[in-house]
């Protein structure tokens, strides 16, 4: 039973991980699809990785 559950968890916390590394992704000017296809294959280690590339929407006057 209680491996159900664990297994239900670990489902449900892939499939969260991936609507949001697309949704941060997004934000950040990248594509969601990509980003989504990405997180399904290597899980929740995509949400750091889409910190780690730079982002697109910054304005030209802006530094890092």
């Amino acid at each position: 039973m209680d491996t159900n559950i664990t297994l239900a968890l670990l489902i449900i916390g892939s499939i969260i991980s991936i609507y949001l590394a697309g949704r941060i992704a997004e934000r950040r000017g990248r594509s969601f699809k990509i980003w989504a296809w990405i997180a399904a294959i290597i899980g929740p280690l995509a949400l750091p990785l889409v910190f780690l590339f730079p982002n697109l929407h910054r304005k030209n006057g802006d530094h890092a």
